[in-house]
């Protein structure tokens, strides 16, 4: 949930979970165009003897799941920054207390002003990556959906990544 508050005139967001604000402001950087190695599913199951190599492989990549669930770290992110922020001259406080709580000043590649409660800035948030070609021998292009979901739990990911891949 997004609260709003006025600081030096200026209305700027407050965040109390790490999952409010990614929903809200995700520039993932460096992820885009992902690539994951596989070849350590596609050693699974693979008992059966085919003579034509394109049977196996069509076999085998079958077996490779089309989502996957992706950790996201605020913190390992490019896009993200903690701290100062000069907007049109105003210099932000990069602290603020509301009942009791300490949020700190956050940029995630977005335009406006956001604080992010401090105890919650190293919890990590979960998305799905999607499967779109292969590229070489075990290893497949993975990318972030333009419809991007963010999950607050691993488990969630995981269910919603189970679905999308018919298990």
């Amino acid at each position: 949930m997004t609260t709003y508050i006025e600081i030096n005139g200026i209305v700027v967001q407050v965040y109390d979970s790490v999952c409010d604000y990614v929903s809200q402001n995700a520039r993932f950087s460096n992820y885009s165009d992902e690539k994951v190695d596989l070849s350590h599913l596609s050693d699974k199951d693979t008992d059966k003897d085919t003579d034509k190599d394109t049977d196996k492989d069509t076999d085998e990549e079958s077996k490779i799941p089309k989502v996957f669930v992706r950790p996201v770290l605020l913190y390992k992110d490019l896009n993200f920054s903690v701290g100062k922020q000069i907007i049109d001259g105003i210099e932000f406080p990069e602290i603020i207390e509301i009942d009791g709580s300490e949020y700190e000043l956050v940029n995630f590649g977005e335009h406006e002003i956001s604080y992010l409660k401090t105890d919650s800035i190293d919890k990590p948030v979960y998305t799905l990556i999607y499967r779109t070609e292969r590229v070489i021998n075990g290893m497949h292009l993975y990318c972030y959906p333009s419809d991007l979901e963010i999950f607050e739990t691993e488990e969630a990911a995981q269910a919603k990544a189970d679905e999308l891949n018919n298990i």
